[in-house]
């Protein structure tokens, strides 16, 4: 893995495309280095994650770590790049603020690198992108982080003008699938396991629901909308439209469901599959069916489900506020801030201070009291 993808940062070149096209022409590379750097499948839905609600409010950005600086961009290879990343810059009013972030709170997918390199990739692309002219860049990748720090800064920040920190966090939202449903519940809690089984035998005898494995060919806009507007927790007409578009469109993309006798659709349940992993994006639960738990109802078909298609792990993106979480297995992300020390930088910091925000992690992350800044 060392002698194919090189570990030499001090001559590594950087290449930059700008925008959703030019990044998705060279997905199949990317998909290739994935592989190569042991994050098979962090590549495999990039158009899905480009056209996100949020990302489409900011401007992306692939950075490309070459070994050479005579890459021809029609010709590349995997086999020619030591790293890449992806990053997003916000806007304030519709010009670019030069604020960068990975926006990929799991780490997953942003940093594409070696496991022993993606702390140096890293630092060395937040070092690039800080001397052409970024006012912050948040970086975040799957890892244990490294802990000489001072020694990649040293090399990666430069001068005193700038403010770094690092954090290590825990993100698991992974369940592992064993051959049978009761192995897999087994892992879980006394409570959680009762309440899975309980739900859905109660739902089938009460309300006589049965689950569709495969609502992707069956469901239409109409009964998306209708179950939007009945559920405990309606999205926007933006989202709606994206959700049911997507599943339509892309290949890979998968929803399974819970109805009623009548066919009326109790919960749905969306995401995508690839190399043996299911990844949960959203769900939406029809309101006044409290006392059925219909979102418990649902996982339980899910995991007995996915059991039986073969699938290895369940990931659920963002965290779930279900009991299950409790078993999920240990995974860890890294973050790398560093900020220039500027006027803009400080007023940014005040902003958040004044007005803390429920939902930029970078923001929440630059006064988070617990970081301690270091000077570079």
């Amino acid at each position: 893995m060392k002698e194919l993808l090189g570990n030499d940062l001090d001559t590594a070149h950087f290449f930059v495309l700008r925008g959703r096209a030019a990044i998705l022409r060279i997905q199949p590379v990317l998909v290739r280095l994935s592989s190569l750097c042991e994050q098979t499948g962090a590549m495999d839905y990039l158009e899905y994650f480009l056209t996100g609600h949020d990302n489409l409010k900011k401007i992306p950005y692939l950075v490309l770590v070459g070994k050479r600086s005579n890459l021809n961009l029609a010709e590349l290879r995997a086999e020619d790049l030591k790293g890449a990343v992806l990053v997003y810059e916000y806007k304030v009013l519709g010009m670019p603020s030069r604020v960068f972030t990975t926006s990929d709170f799991n780490g997953s997918r942003a940093v594409i690198a070696p496991p022993a390199e993606r702390t140096r990739i890293s630092a060395s692309v937040g070092r690039y992108l800080m001397a052409h002219g970024a006012q912050v860049v948040m970086l975040s990748y799957a890892g244990e982080g490294n802990e000489k720090w001072s020694e990649c800064f040293d090399g990666s920040v430069g001068d005193k003008k700038r403010l770094w920190t690092t954090q290590t966090r825990e993100v698991g939202a992974t369940i592992v699938l064993e051959k049978t449903t009761d192995e897999t519940l087994a892992a879980m809690g006394k409570h959680t396991r009762r309440n899975l089984r309980y739900y859905r035998r109660k739902a089938e005898a009460e309300l006589g629901c049965t689950f569709e494995g495969d609502v992707k060919s069956v469901l239409n806009k109409a009964q998306l909308i209708e179950l939007n507007a009945a559920s405990t927790h309606p999205v926007s007409e933006v989202v709606l439209e994206r959700r049911y578009r997507t599943m339509k469109e892309l290949d890979g993309l998968f929803c399974v469901g819970v109805k009623t006798p009548h066919g009326q659709w109790m919960s749905l349940l969306g995401g995508r599959r690839h190399h043996g992993v299911s990844e949960i994006d959203w769900q939406m639960n029809r309101g006044g069916l409290e006392k059925y738990s219909v979102g418990t109802v649902i996982r339980a078909y899910l995991i007995e489900h996915e059991i039986e298609i073969g699938t290895d792990r369940l990931f659920f993106e963002g965290g779930t506020p279900h009991s299950m979480r409790n078993a999920f297995i240990s995974e860890k992300a890294v973050d790398i801030v560093v900020a220039q020390r500027s006027l803009f930088v400080s007023l940014l910091r005040r902003l958040a201070h004044w007005s803390p925000p429920r939902n930029n992690f970078l923001l929440q992350t630059l006064v988070d009291p617990a970081l301690r800044w270091e000077l570079h």
